[in-house]
């Protein structure tokens, strides 16, 4: 097996860092260590598992991307994506880590968009981070959650929350893309939450008194935006959007472009209208690729980082797709 872009042997073996470099190559998974199986060879039981959803504090994460790699490594999974909210910032930094363990790591980012069932979310992978299409796209992005960011803060000074004026600045200047997360922890920080989640319900969430509501990219509009650039569109947590229908929405997505749906996913905190076993068996049939990861951005996650993981050979399938768009 090679890759479709220099000929560089994908089962074979290589020295520590060996990659594609081609002009596009942070598309390529990239493979670290003295040898790389990635369809076959002994490994452990996490080393056939992949995380593919995970987010780090370019986006509203709060660790690095070097601790999202690491942490991965001192797990022993085999694949990890890093899929940030509406920014590639931390791609490099992602790509980059040093680190002598077999790890495949996938470039990704995370939309949001609207659809007929309110906000839902497409992950995209294998993504070439100086697309000038996506960059132009993501720098609209930007200024709409900072200005959401500022009239949420104006809102809660309303309400008589009055937030550290420098903590508010550096979060504004710091993360790339500010958000309701970031306003969270700064309201726990001083004192009017005992956590993010009694933020979101007594604050943030939608309905309570400082929540704003975002603009958002259509959902078809956010496949071909995806697809454009040669990364490969997969719908996130598809059970978290409201959605009378899921089969069709699920087929109309497909022929918009659509190839793949986060199946396996961890939804404690949420009542969901099918099974997750009812959802791959529709998936299956509309014969979309199945993938999973934890969304881990914190310590109090709903998932940890490889709590939820994909069999690592739905990187592969990701990369063939990839490699033909």
């Amino acid at each position: 097996m090679t890759c479709a872009r220099e000929g560089v042997s994908l089962t074979g073996t290589a020295p520590l860092g060996k990659q594609c470099r081609d002009k596009r190559s942070e598309r390529c998974a990239i493979r670290y260590g003295s040898s790389w199986k990635l369809l076959s060879g002994r490994r452990s039981s996490m080393m056939d598992r992949a995380d593919l959803h995970t987010h780090s504090n370019w986006s509203d994460g709060v660790h690095r991307p070097s601790f999202i790699v690491k942490t991965a490594v001192s797990l022993g999974l085999g694949g990890v994506a890093l899929t940030d909210h509406d920014t590639v910032g931390g791609l490099r930094e992602f790509l980059a880590t040093e680190t002598s363990s077999e790890i495949v790591r996938v470039p990704g980012i995370e939309i949001s968009t609207e659809s007929v069932g309110g906000e839902a979310h497409l992950l995209g992978y294998f993504v070439p981070p100086d697309a000038r299409e996506l960059e132009q796209e993501l720098h609209r992005f930007k200024e709409i959650r900072r200005a959401r960011f500022s009239k949420m803060v104006s809102r809660l000074r309303e309400l008589g929350i009055v937030l550290d004026s420098e903590r508010v600045e550096h979060t504004m200047s710091e993360i790339d893309v500010p958000g309701r997360p970031h306003l969270a922890r700064l309201l726990v920080e001083a004192g009017y939450a005992k956590n993010t989640d009694e933020a979101f319900e007594r604050f943030l969430g939608k309905g309570r008194p400082a929540y704003v509501k975002r603009e958002l990219i259509e959902i078809h509009r956010g496949i071909d935006l995806l697809r454009s650039i040669g990364a490969v569109p997969v719908l996130a947590h598809p059970l978290i959007v409201r959605i009378d229908d899921l089969t069709e929405f699920l087929r109309d997505l497909k022929q918009h472009g659509l190839v793949g749906v986060e199946t396996e996913y961890k939804y404690t905190s949420v009542n969901t209208p099918l099974s997750p076993h009812e959802l791959r068996s529709i998936v299956k049939k509309l014969g979309l690729i199945m993938t999973g990861g934890s969304d881990y951005h914190d310590a109090e996650s709903h998932a940890q980082l490889g709590e939820v993981t994909c069999p690592i050979e739905t990187i592969e399938e990701l990369r063939k797709v990839a490699d033909e768009l």
